[in-house]
């Protein structure tokens, strides 16, 4: 075994969740070998959604840059080439590492131009992305089209490429492009044509095929679509995305002074990025509802039709082309995006939308500001920043060959709370009230100033009252019949304060016209669950609160002073079919103090398996994994599996798990990482097993299946497993797994594991 493996191997387990990225190198050689100019692109695309398998014949049209050109090279990889031919007569070729070598059938010089037709057959991971929702489209990431289609794989070539689909009946086709008809073939299939009016970039390039439903409107004579599920969107998001795609479109051509650089402009709505670090290609936009706001993806995307498929770049991704896109899309209320799978390009959009609007440097934002439109015109093709900086250099004379790091919201940062106890030592008798502050950090440095409400009997009264430092008291005169007081912050800055009022202040205050005082009393009369007349004070209360927030603190401190007392259990019970979220999930949560009542147990299982919000089921679920035996959980996920509800049965499991002493939660979790499961439910069913499962023998048979899924998240996470295995084996494994994996994540991960 090669020195310090298991050294690295420890420092690489247990990162299903977060992807380590930042030695992977995603760029592209500045200067590639190109002695010709691709000029069209004929395909004959046959795509078996079923299998993940694509059929094609491309016909290549070629022209010279050089003297003496006797054979071309092609990027290819994982694609299986099966014949070559031009005029009828076959050519010969080879492929070589990751290259198709054509032999011309005659020598060109400069300017001649010739055709030839490849046919070849692809089904790789790398370059076509597939999902259990029947959804099947090729990959944006760089360097991946040559995964799916034999083609000068770089940034610098571009073409005009007609393609016609034969695919199933029932589906549909998204291309760069326009449709150019379409005829049905079979009662299995139909043929779309499509074809692309101007030259598009080879880097932006992809087809998706899915059971969508689509929607067309028009922004000046370029027609802009949206391709979604028929369940994906509802009919008012749809229209929605639609009308800011067009309003987008129209006003970032005004920024840029530059039309919408393709023929047509398609939005595909797909569930799961796959973690694929490009989003959009040449007029192809795809928005992934696991990356969060549709919108603030739709106007990222269409801005990165100019910088980022008009203006294409080596260095992808990158920060500081994020940074354009935040610049362009600042004034469109764009927010931070989810990224659930660490991905580079969102990372960087993330920390601008958040940093942008708080740049201190104001000349650089505004000179790259009204720059656009000029880099736009000036510039095509193949751009780099330092051609941007090189452009802002001759405008100020200053070199701006990378960006500040993006700061802080200023108002977060300034933000700065203080907490402090605040001890009420009431004389009933006198009567007299002194406030006792104490800071339970660091203590505020002026004078903090406090409204304090005085509510009596017959009259209401306010004053102002200030404190400051680690410790302080504050002397107040209490007016005639005082029932209770309450205490309002008066400051710039967060003051949180935790009182602890006298008994009866509480108690009277629960009576309050204001709900808000009401749950502030409820939530502190926790503090009393041994006085024995809160629990008949707080029933007497609760008969005649309709306010449903204040009923759900009331219950939740009820809850808190009963403690699963017999016959007491009904008062929560009765409220878990309220309308009002906060009731129930304080019924649930108080119901978790009734072991062995099968009555409460029955009647939370019912709550968590017709639950529809996901608090409820998380509240359910917790309350639910305190009360049932791991055969329940058990049997119960096994239930949820079944109605085709895996998300919340995977959720079950990995309670059940942690007390199943019969091993049936490994097997539930074994079937669901290997089956036919989206990716959040396959990843947590291969953390239990990662987490439960040390068996040798066990992981290696499993290991070699879960290295071979199409998903790259996943092939990433089961490295993890190499952990359980012998030393020979695990060798064996990577050194194996290293031939053949093509995500360039994952190899790193494979030779960081590796230790070299």
């Amino acid at each position: 075994m090669k020195k310090g493996l298991f050294t690295t191997l420890f420092t690489f387990l247990f990162v299903a969740t977060i992807f380590g990225q930042s030695s992977v190198n995603w760029d592209y050689k500045a200067y590639p070998e190109l002695p010709f100019l691709l000029k069209s692109i004929d395909l004959e695309v046959t795509v078996e959604t079923a299998s993940a398998l694509i059929k094609a014949t491309g016909t290549y049209r070629i022209s010279s840059r050089q003297p003496d050109l006797k054979q071309v090279v092609f990027n290819t990889s994982n694609v299986d080439v099966k014949e070559v031919s031009s005029n009828g007569q076959p050519l010969d070729f080879r492929v070589s590492s990751d290259s198709l070598i054509i032999q011309l059938q005659d020598t060109l010089n400069v300017g001649q131009r010739t055709s030839f037709l490849v046919t070849w057959e692809s089904s790789s991971p790398y370059g076509i992305n597939t999902d259990v929702y029947g959804n099947l489209w090729t990959s944006l990431n760089p360097r991946s089209r040559h995964h799916w289609i034999p083609i000068p794989d770089h940034p610098e070539v571009e073409s005009v490429i007609n393609a016609s689909f034969t695919i199933p009946a029932d589906l549909q086709v998204v291309f760069n492009g326009n449709t150019a008809g379409d005829e049905v073939v079979s009662t299995e299939e139909k043929r779309v044509e499509w074809s692309s009016e101007t030259a598009v970039p080879i880097s932006g390039i992809t087809f998706s095929v899915g059971s969508f439903q689509t929607e067309s409107a028009r922004s000046g004579v370029k027609e802009v679509s949206i391709h979604a599920s028929e369940n994906a969107l509802l009919e008012g998001v749809r229209s929605g995305l639609l009308s800011i795609a067009v309003e987008s479109l129209k006003k970032y051509e005004n920024t840029f002074s530059y039309e919408f650089p393709y023929s047509a402009l398609h939005i595909v709505v797909l569930p799961d990025n796959h973690w694929e670090e490009i989003q959009s290609g040449a007029g192809v936009i795809y928005l992934y509802q696991n990356l969060g706001s549709l919108s603030t993806q739709l106007k990222r995307g269409i801005a990165e039709q100019w910088l980022g498929n008009y203006h294409r770049y080596l260095d992808v991704p990158d920060s500081r082309y994020e940074f354009l896109k935040a610049l362009v899309t600042e004034s469109d209320e764009s927010v931070p995006l989810l990224n659930p799978d660490d991905l580079q390009s969102i990372q960087g959009w993330n920390e601008w939308v958040h940093g942008i609007g708080n740049m201190q440097d104001e000349f650089l934002k505004q000179t790259i500001r009204e720059s656009l439109p000029k880099l736009i015109q000036q510039m095509q093709g193949v751009s780099g920043w330092s051609e941007y900086a090189d452009f802002w250099y001759d405008q100020t004379g200053t070199y701006w060959k990378a960006l500040p790091e993006p700061l802080m919201n200023k108002d977060e940062e300034a933000q700065k709370g203080y907490t402090y106890q605040v001890d009420y030592r009431y004389d009933e008798l006198e009567p007299s009230l002194t406030l006792y502050f104490q800071a339970e950090s660091e203590p505020v440095g002026t004078l903090a100033g406090l409204e304090l409400v005085q509510y009596g009997f017959m009259d209401t009264t306010r004053s102002e009252i200030t404190f400051t430092g680690a410790s302080d008291s504050v002397a107040v005169e209490l007016i005639s019949g005082v029932e209770y007081v309450t205490l309002n912050p008066r400051t710039d800055f967060d003051l949180t304060l935790k009182e602890q009022k006298p008994f009866m202040f509480l108690i009277r205050q629960l009576r309050s016209s204001n709900p808000d005082e009401k749950i502030e009393a409820a939530r502190q009369l926790r503090d009393y669950t041994d006085n024995p007349d809160l629990q008949l004070a707080l029933q007497d209360v609760l008969e005649a609160e309709g306010e449903p927030e204040v009923r759900a603190a009331m219950l939740a401190t009820l809850g808190e002073i009963t403690q699963g007392a017999s016959g007491t259990e009904q008062n929560f019970l009765d409220q878990l079919n309220s309308d009002n979220l906060a009731t129930k999930l304080s019924a649930i949560r108080a119901l978790t103090d009734y072991p062995g009542n099968e009555q409460v147990r029955y009647a939370v299982r019912n709550t968590l398996i017709r639950a529809e919000i996901d608090t409820v089921f998380a509240t359910a679920l917790n309350t639910y994994g305190k009360l049932a035996e791991s055969d329940d959980l058990i049997s119960l996920t096994e239930r949820l599996e079944r109605s085709g509800e895996a998300d919340k049965a995977i959720n079950v499991l990995q309670v059940a798990v942690q007390t199943d002493t019969t091993r049936e939660s490994i097997s539930i979790a074994d079937r669901m990482a290997l089956g036919d499961y989206p990716y959040s439910i396959k990843k947590q069913a291969l953390n239990i097993l990662l987490t439960y499962e040390k068996n040798q023998e066990y992981w290696n048979q499993t290991i070699e299946m879960l290295m071979a899924d199409r998903d790259p998240r996943i092939r990433y996470q089961a490295l993890d497993a190499v952990q359980y295995l012998s030393a020979k084996k695990t060798v064996d494994v990577l050194k194996d797994r290293r031939k053949e994996e093509m995500d360039p994540r994952v190899q790193v991960k494979i030779s960081r594991v590796m230790g070299n």
